[in-house]
């Protein structure tokens, strides 16, 4: 009652003391000022003039949206030398990433007042907040702690290519941004100011001085390293400090801290081994980046390791702790000490927890040199240190002893030291492990079934491929009952069916300590799962588990028939105890929102995910399955991205019930992860999420609104693939009036953008809204949602579908979603893309899709019931008009850039520019793909 009571009155007493909006104001401008004193003097008084120049016309237009201004816009950056478009391209770019910056530290500074009291925000995900109105909804502090206590987040960080922004300029951002905090502090000295204002120049001008093109791309080894800064940089301590904000806001209510076993996070990562459609990720490469991971875990437990010896000088200790000591440190010889900076002389065996940890230490110590060993392909050096028996090879060998040094202070009434830097780092050993990620491995379904057909070819099986579903099971489960291999040893086989093979070869050789799901794309059949199990059992190791499979159900076809795939698997005698023996009769699935949408439009999409997971979670029920779904979501709301609490709370009920597990994709994990506040931040978002949609979101669904979505997904999908899948002249279109072949040049990720020749059912989904977000049009979002609500309309439905807009809020979610994407449209950039790069006998299709744009926003705003786009939501819309200003003369660039190549001009400061110019946009609009 208690807690209640507090969390009441600190909601009650919150209000804006201080003004916020002033102090972003003020950064930009200074930002901005900054920068351009420093391009001043690189650029020309020439050069900077008419940088002047399209900044007031800019301006102008912005204000009245007049077809004179924005033709004046047009012919000066038209009129400019393929330098000059360079300049201009990069000066923009620059500027709307300072302003990304800008904007972040702003909502990380407002979050931390709003934790202090000193102001509002327009939502609340705050432990207290939540907690608060779970108490006042009648729900006890026991239900809220043990519900905390058993719930799981996994981020899933992949390589997929949507960071369009180099490492080298994400670091002097960071950099900003630390100058930025260090000159709002309230107790800096007048040498701090001036310290912390020298060091922005310095960065500023660096960014300027900086190559913004990537000259080659990544390599699958790079993305890898770059997954792991941001754990090391931010998650790292991001995670023990949230975790400690939650044992706060607990203990306001009357319960204990979270349990030491507790993981309330846990990181995974892509980066290595997906390699689905990235000829780039072999076996080697997977090898190499699970020891890169293991080197890298290593060294920074190696730090806090050190630091805690410093620490822990304490010399009472348990029975029990003393016990192990004698036990086990005399492993230790005295030559170990000597490879350590500190402690290099043996600990007095009267500081038991030093004793204890320089055995930790020494096996941290060989872990490294281990792990670095294997990178070397040092195998001898490599077998010498295993032969040592130091080298950790799980992480219970590693918790164990913490766990016992925690328990030891604890019975020795020192809890205060046990749980101080102890507590983090047990902490950090359950959410990171000892390699800091887990490795998930994907590949397409069908390169599984051409492996298996060239071996059943071989060994006088006949076309495995040839084979119907039901002959497919029978001869799989043939296979999973015989003991005899299948693949004869000196078989010969083409290079992309050994690539297949070997992966198996190296996950069995790794096992799951390391590495996470084994993951199917493209998966339509249940065949598709029991011919991976058959391979894994074809390469099984001696005493390691092999991997969960985890089916991706990606398109329409697919997530309508989940349940009956999943319904078969788990009927299936083999399979059923399979999965109870080896994964405690837990099966997860992977959905995924991009092909989905690219599939059948956005409005069918969602409903088919919503359908499909709530049939999949009902039958798991019935078949006495524990189900988990992985939410392969990605950045932009045309790849089921968006603001995380509203995409946990839209989820179908009973679907999550304390364990989620979501990708975070390309410039999401700069987004949500690239600065310790806003880390910290994402953590409570998604724990708030969780919790609010395990106890809370239990709304009944009337029978009513189930057909009035599958109306309206039924209508739009009709309309989307009339238009993208079958309409002669569309792809025709696509490729003129969008810059989708000019993508590659961006080097973004490892990857190719598509998974073969052909239309646009093989690009890859992100180039797929990369190239339309470019455009401004975001057609992928909204195309076939106007003729949907108006056939809603026409059948006298539309007040329903008001009513399950206010009250529904899986509804509520989409639409509000979808009126962040069209708030960003811009009739006019799309038209001049039609103008300039269009032939003339396309641009009436063109003129056609903005009609129905236009169309699409009246009907959503009848629905939302807004006079104009996010009038609910004054803050997105003000972050979106300012940024019309960096926009516009960067979409006009790329026009002309655009135009130039198209006509044949190839000269390297040409597509440096138009580079720079889809780079620019990206960073404006805040998103890729």
């Amino acid at each position: 009652m208690e807690g209640q009571k507090f969390s009441k009155m600190k909601l009650e007493a919150r209000m804006d003391t201080v003004d916020f909006l002033a102090p972003l104001q003020m950064d930009v401008s200074q930002l901005r000022s900054g920068f351009n004193q420093c391009v001043a003097g690189y650029v020309g008084e020439s050069v900077f003039e008419i940088l002047e120049k399209i900044r007031k016309l800019t301006k102008i237009y912005d204000l009245n949206t007049d077809a004179t201004t924005f033709q004046q816009l047009v012919d000066l950056v038209f009129g400019l030398s393929n330098e000059e478009l360079l300049t201009i391209a990069s000066h923009f770019s620059h500027i709307a990433n300072l302003a990304n910056i800008a904007e972040n530290v702003h909502r990380i500074r407002r979050w931390r007042a709003y934790n202090r009291g000193e102001s509002s925000l327009f939502f609340h995900h705050s432990c207290d907040d939540v907690f608060g109105e779970m108490l006042g909804k009648g729900y006890t502090p026991e239900q809220i702690y043990e519900t905390l206590s058993n719930q799981t987040i996994e981020f899933v960080l992949t390589a997929h290519p949507t960071q369009a922004l180099r490492r080298s300029i994400l670091q002097k951002l960071h950099g900003i941004a630390d100058c930025l905090f260090e000159l709002h502090r309230d107790d800096r000295t007048p040498f701090e100011m001036d310290r912390a204002r020298e060091k922005m120049r310095s960065y500023l001008t660096a960014l300027w001085r900086t190559d913004e093109v990537r000259r080659s791309p990544p390599t699958p080894e790079d993305e890898a390293r770059g997954t792991l800064t941001v754990l090391e940089d931010t998650c790292w301590n991001a995670v023990p400090r949230y975790t400690r904000m939650v044992d706060a806001a607990l203990q306001k209510i009357g319960q204990p801290s979270l349990p030491l076993d507790a993981r309330p996070f846990v990181f995974g990562s892509w980066a290595g081994g997906d390699r689905d459609g990235n000829p780039f990720v072999t076996a080697d490469v997977t090898r190499r980046v699970v020891n890169l991971n293991r080197f890298r875990g290593a060294n920074v437990y190696l730090s806090e390791i050190e630091g805690l010896m410093f620490e822990l000088s304490v010399h009472y200790g348990s029975d029990e702790l003393k016990k192990y000591n004698a036990e086990h440190v005399s492993e230790l010889s005295g030559a170990d000490s000597l490879k350590f900076k500190e402690f290099w002389n043996r600990v007095p065996p009267t500081e038991p927890y030093r004793l204890l940890f320089s055995l930790i230490r020494a096996r941290v110590f060989a872990t490294r040199e281990y792990a670095e060993a294997l990178l070397d392909d040092n195998q001898a050096e490599a077998v010498r240190i295993k032969s040592t028996s130091l080298v950790y090879e799980s992480t219970t060998q590693f918790i164990e002893p913490l766990l016992l040094a925690h328990r030891s202070l604890c019975e020795t009434g020192d809890e205060a030291i046990a749980n101080d830097k102890l507590l983090d780092l047990i902490r950090r050993a359950h959410s990171f492990g000892l390699a800091l990620v887990k490795l998930d491995i994907r590949q397409e379904a069908g390169r599984h079934t051409e492996a298996m057909d060239c071996i059943t070819k071989y060994i006088g099986d006949g076309s495995y491929e040839e084979l119907d579903e039901a002959d497919r099971m029978a001869y799989l489960t043939k296979l999973l009952a015989s003991k005899r291999p299948l693949i004869p040893r000196d078989m010969p086989m083409p290079d992309n069916v050994k690539a297949i093979l070997d992966c198996f070869k190296v996950v069995a050789e790794i096992g799951p300590e390391f590495l996470g799901a084994y993951i199917i794309s493209m998966c339509m059949k249940p065949s598709d799962v029991l011919l991976v199990e058959v391979f894994q059992r074809e390469f099984a190791v001696p005493g390691s588990k092999p991997l969960r499979v985890v089916p991706l159900l990606e398109t329409i076809d697919a997530l309508a028939g989940g349940v009956d795939t999943l319904g078969v698997l788990w009927d299936h005698e083999w399979y059923r105890a399979h999965l109870d023996e080896t994964h405690g009769g837990v099966q997860e699935v992977m959905v995924g929102y991009s092909d989905s949408g690219k599939d059948g439009g956005r409005v069918t999409s969602v409903w088919e995910l919503f359908k499909a997971q709530e049939g999949m979670a009902k039958k798991a029920l019935e078949k006495n399955i524990k189900l988990r779904f992985f939410h392969g979501r990605g950045g932009t709301v045309g790849r089921g991205g968006g603001p995380q609490h509203l995409a946990i709370l839209s989820q179908p009920p009973n679907t999550i019930n304390g364990y989620l597990r979501a990708t975070i994709q390309g410039e999401v994990i700069q987004q949500d992860f690239g600065l310790p506040g806003l880390a910290v931040k994402a953590l409570e978002t998604y724990t708030t999420g969780v919790l609010k949609h395990d106890l809370v979101n239990k709304i009944v669904i009337q029978d009513g609104w189930r057909d009035v979505m599958e109306q309206l997904s039924q209508v739009s999908m009709a309309n989307y693939r009339q238009i993208v899948h079958k309409d002669p002249l569309f792809v025709k279109y696509f490729r003129f009036a969008t810059p989708e072949q000019e993508l590659g040049l961006m080097n973004i990720g490892s990857r190719p953008q598509k998974r073969r020749e052909g239309g646009v059912e093989t690009l890859r989904a992100i180039p797929w809204i990369f190239a339309w977000t470019q455009t401004r049009l975001h057609l992928p979002v909204w195309l076939g949602l106007g003729d949907a609500i108006a056939a809603i309309e026409e059948a006298g439905k539309l007040p329903e579908l008001q009513i399950m807009y206010q009250q529904w809020s899986f509804v509520r979610s989409f639409f509000d979603l979808i009126c962040t994407v069209l708030a960003r449209a811009d009739f006019k950039i799309s038209e001049a893309y039609d103008e300039h790069l269009v032939p003339e006998e396309l641009r009436e299709f063109g003129a056609t899709l903005r009609e129905k744009l236009d169309k699409a926003i009246e009907l959503v705003l009848q629905v939302t019931g807004q006079k104009q786009l996010l009038d609910n939501d004054r803050v997105e819309k003000r972050a979106i008009e300012t940024r019309r200003q960096y926009l516009t003369p960067m979409n006009i660039v790329q026009i002309e850039c655009l135009k130039r190549k198209r006509a044949g001009d190839q000269s390297q400061v040409l597509v440096d520019a138009l580079i720079i110019s889809m780079k620019a946009v990206a960073a404006a609009m805040q998103a890729t793909g």
